[in-house]
């Protein structure tokens, strides 16, 4: 993690931003005490729609839970 005066950070706003596009997350001081921290964002994770995946592998078929805990147990041994 860089660090940078609050100065630092008013003179060179535009470098402290290239760390922090590079992935660098930047501690701003004052004096000898963080005030702020500046990081990128989170990235956001697109999730598959598992909903339409299951209807294209199964269409409409639905298993009863009876079924679908047998299977279950099936496959770990218990029955």
């Amino acid at each position: 993690m860089k660090t940078a005066t609050v100065n630092e950070l008013v003179q060179s706003l535009g470098t402290v931003l290239n760390w922090v596009k590079a992935g660098e997350e930047v501690e701003v001081m004052e004096g000898d005490k963080p005030v702020a921290l500046i990081s990128p964002p989170r990235r956001r994770v697109q999730h598959p729609d598992y909903a339409a995946r299951l209807k294209r592998t199964f269409g409409d078929k639905v298993i009863p839970a009876e079924a679908s805990a047998e299977i279950r147990d099936l496959m770990r041994g218990e029955r």
